[in-house]
């Protein structure tokens, strides 16, 4: 049962974590952000996945419709706020 619950986990983990590694690493290479500036940057995925929840309350009695929109939502939110940091930090064109 261990076993079960632990491989389900572990492709979450890395579905989850392994966009945000290579965020970091690309806004620290990109951008040159500092290691406290670019995990700044991706913690704007909290308040994201607070806005993808929020938007999706009045599907509470759809679960799998529930999902999917909080889902949607907040990698939409998260992708806006990312697109307008690289924009405004961008390399700078005379």
């Amino acid at each position: 049962m261990l076993i079960a619950t632990a491989i389900p986990l572990g492709l979450v983990t890395l579905v989850v974590c392994g966009p945000l590694v290579y965020e970091y690493v690309s806004l620290r290479r990109d951008l040159g952000l500092s290691h406290a500036a670019a995990a700044a940057a991706i913690v704007t995925l909290f308040p994201s996945l607070a806005l993808g929840i929020a938007v999706a309350l009045p599907l509470s009695g759809r679960p799998v419709l529930q999902w999917s929109v909080t889902v949607v939502a907040t990698l939409t939110a998260y992708s806006v706020a990312v697109a307008a940091l690289r924009a405004r930090l961008g390399p700078q064109s005379a």
